[in-house]
């Protein structure tokens, strides 16, 4: 008798009967074991990844998984097929137990296994020698369990060792079922020399078209980016580049990776960024570099819901994210729970990371409450998987080991290969800065006539709620013809590029433009105001936002506003520690003129800073009465720490933007497209290229506006029983973006 593994799919995604078209169940494990393997060859991890791929449908070769693919039975608990791989394992090896008994489902917490194994309808202790028999009369016998290597040596490798085999395992597995009867395409190999070649092309062209080439920010630029390409040749393992904004963070950095991975064979490089709109602002100036093939773009995560059963997971697990790019750039969200994820969907591009270049840029954004789990992963990393970290900022936070960070680290641990960090900010001041004073605040209206009185003004606030308070009385104050711009991240990627690119050239044609924003601008996008305001916050996002002020030292000094609204809600949690930690660091600063000279020129303030910072903020996720990351980490609770190792507390749901309220075309023809498309038969409609080029235009909504939008069915499935959704037209504002609640009266009299 012939055992399947999938059957194929009609064009109308109903099941083919032809079962010649479907792929046998040892065809799939054959091809599964061996591209496992393959992924996990860079991390000496073969043997591992190999046997998963073997055993991870182990339960296929039961006759009851056999019917439901015929139609003659619905799923159940009986044709659950991930449960009898991980039971051959688990007397030998939880390595490997683990990946197997949670490719569909996610990783479990370890101590769910025995409960999992004794249900009584899977009849496991009789079934299991049959299906090994199977499996074996097709394949031939199991490889033995491999002992795990000797760096795996403590409870916290071993958990990091078991989330690497399963990532093999994962990608493996989607990888095959979404390209059969094809075989997947090799990963595009990191052409090291070609791609510096092309970096020092461009810094050349730069060097031609400025204004003044031999101005002292051209030569310090010039002295940063050479000094970091001789120190690429430092052993692998931690980094920092601190560099004062406009010194050219964004070309050095990927110069070094660059000339890093070079030097000792990496295998791509991975730049991480905390901003949407730097990551489209920096993506887009790689791919121009690079070539459109050479970076790969990552933000937006879609994902199949939580309650569904293991047999019905959707097609989204086929097509979901495994960075097989060169260069990929992506968000430090999508990064860090990659680390710390249970979900296949998230863990299946984890296995690309080790024997890489990582690129932290703006790294003062790390989330404090994730620094003692996130550095221990990155020692792992670096330890044990030959990857090198490159940490990126201005305003570089005090990751040293001190009594409030123990976890930090140690002089010798993190090389800096900027020349003089120290000198380089008193030479590249551009800003005064003007701080509120005891008890100061200033309404919107206020800021608002002060913002219209300056033709050229950027301010930056906490809330999206007070950027849209700000935007509206603005919108009052200056005539039709100036329409104010409004930036936050309820905006689809491919608007805010858009915006920001017209910011770019008002501001060079010396036009009225007045921007607010949310924070998604203070730090690492390309703009250049002479004045700049910013509510209180933290003290790295005041100090960043002046970035965007005399970027290029066309004034003799730029001015930075510091306010304190009179409306001054901050985001909960850390952001509000850290602004409170702001308030009492700019009170030790003395008076204005002194504040204002440390603010813009003395490092050691921000060490400070964070230091202090640190002392008042747990570094690793505590709530009273419960276990830490770490605690949960090394009891193999991969659930707990999935939940508690959270970037972002809801990180919300994508949805699609068709069209903005006055007709303006956003993903309509990308949509009309794929839902348009005529397939062969055994072929799927959408892929994971689909998913890369929609992203452009998704917005993340909050979970319970999500469950709004969908209960009042103004979202609809881009295709049938695919869980990306088209948000209906009407509630995304040609200024605003998404606009749900409370939406502008102008939406109602187009």
């Amino acid at each position: 008798m012939n055992y399947y593994a999938h059957t194929a799919t009609l064009p109308d995604g109903a099941n083919d009967p032809n079962t010649e078209r479907w792929q046998l169940l040892s065809t799939h494990l054959h091809k599964v074991a061996n591209l496992a393997e393959k992924f996990a060859a860079p991390l000496n991890l073969c043997a591992e990844a190999k046997l998963a791929g073997l055993l991870h449908d182990l339960g296929k070769y039961r006759d009851e998984f056999q019917a439901y693919l015929r139609g003659e039975r619905g799923s159940s608990v009986e044709t659950q097929h991930a449960i009898f791989g991980a039971a051959w394992a688990m007397e030998r090896s939880l390595a490997s137990t683990l990946p197997v008994a949670g490719h569909h489902a996610g990783l479990h917490d370890c101590g769910d296994l025995p409960g999992m194994l004794a249900k009584p309808a899977l009849r496991i202790t009789q079934t299991l020698p049959e299906l090994i028999t199977r499996l074996e009369t097709e394949l031939g016998p199991l490889p033995p369990l491999p002992t795990p290597p000797a760096w795996v040596d403590d409870e916290l490798s071993a958990e990091f060792y078991t989330r690497l085999i399963f990532s093999c395992l994962v990608d493996a597995d989607r990888l095959d079922t979404a390209c059969w009867p094809e075989t997947p395409l090799p990963d595009c190999v990191l052409q090291t020399a070609q791609l510096l070649e092309q970096v020092h092309t461009e810094r050349s062209s730069k060097a031609k078209a400025a204004k003044n080439p031999g101005s002292p920010l051209a030569v310090l630029r010039n002295r940063i980016f050479d000094t970091a390409i001789e120190r690429a040749a430092l052993p692998p393992g931690f980094f920092s580049l601190t560099v004062p904004t406009g010194g050219g963070k964004t070309l050095t950095s990927m110069a070094f990776a660059l000339a890093h991975a070079k030097a000792h064979g990496l295998r791509r490089v991975i730049v991480v960024i905390p901003y949407l709109s730097i990551i489209e602002q920096n993506a887009a100036e790689y791919r121009r570099i690079f070539g459109e093939e050479v970076v790969l773009e990552n933000h937006s995560g879609v994902r199949p819901k939580d309650d569904l059963k293991e047999e019905e997971k959707s097609r989204l697990e086929l097509v979901s994210e495994n960075w097989d790019a060169p260069v990929i750039v992506t968000t430090s969200v999508q990064f860090l729970e990659s680390l710390f994820a249970s979900s296949p969907s998230k863990c299946r591009k984890l296995h690309r990371i080790p024997r890489s270049a990582v690129i932290f840029d703006e790294v003062q954004t790390l989330p404090a409450h994730l620094l003692k789990p996130t550095f221990n992963v990155f020692r792992e990393l670096a330890a044990n998987y030959g990857t090198s970290f490159v940490f990126s900022s201005a305003t570089q936070p005090a990751f040293r080991k001190c009594p409030a960070l123990p976890d930090g680290f140690d002089p010798h641990e993190l090389r800096e290969i900027a020349p003089e960090p120290d000198d380089l900010f008193r030479k590249l001041r551009r800003v005064n800065y003007h701080l509120p004073k005891t008890g100061e605040t200033l309404d919107w209206p206020a800021l608002a006539e002060k913002m219209a009185a300056t033709p050229q003004a950027l301010c930056v606030v906490n809330l999206t709620r007070h950027a849209k308070e700000l935007w509206e009385q603005l919108k009052r104050v200056l005539s039709e013809k100036e329409v104010p711009i409004h930036l936050s991240s309820a905006m689809c990627p491919q608007h805010r590029l858009s915006l920001i690119q017209m910011i770019r050239k008002r501001l060079a044609a010396g036009q009225p433009c007045r921007v607010v924003s949310t924070q998604l601008i203070e730090a690492g996008v390309d703009v250049d105001f002479p004045v700049v305001w910013r509510a209180l916050g933290p003290l790295d996002s005041i100090v960043q936002v002046a970035g965007r002020c005399n970027r290029e030292g066309r004034l003799a000094a730029g001015e930075v506003h510091v306010f304190r609204p009179v409306d001054h809600k901050l985001p909960p949690g850390v952001y509000r520690a850290a602004a409170d930690q702001a308030m009492i660091t700019l009170a030790t600063l003395g008076d204005e003129e002194s504040a204002s000279n440390r603010l813009a020129a003395d490092p050691q303030v921000f060490r400070d800073y964070f230091q202090s910072l640190y002392q008042v903020v747990n570094t690793d996720y505590a709530k009273r009465g419960e276990t830490s990351i770490q605690q949960d980490r090394e009891q193999l609770r991969f659930r707990e720490v999935s939940r508690k190792a959270k970037v972002i507390s809801d990180e919300g749901q994508p949805v699609i933007i068709a069209h903005d309220t006055r007709g303006r075309e956003f993903a309509a023809p990308l949509i009309e497209e794929i839902r348009n498309r005529q397939v062969a038969p055994g072929q799927y409609r959408f892929n994971r290229d689909d998913l890369r080029r929609l992203q452009r235009f998704m917005v993340n909504v909050h979970s319970h506006k999500f469950q709004q939008l969908e209960a009042m069915k103004h979202i609809q499935p881009l295709l049938p029983n695919l869980e990306i959704h088209v948000l209906n037209d009407g509630f995304y504002h040609p200024e605003l973006g998404l606009v749900i609640d409370n939406r502008p009266l102008d939406d109602f009299l187009q």
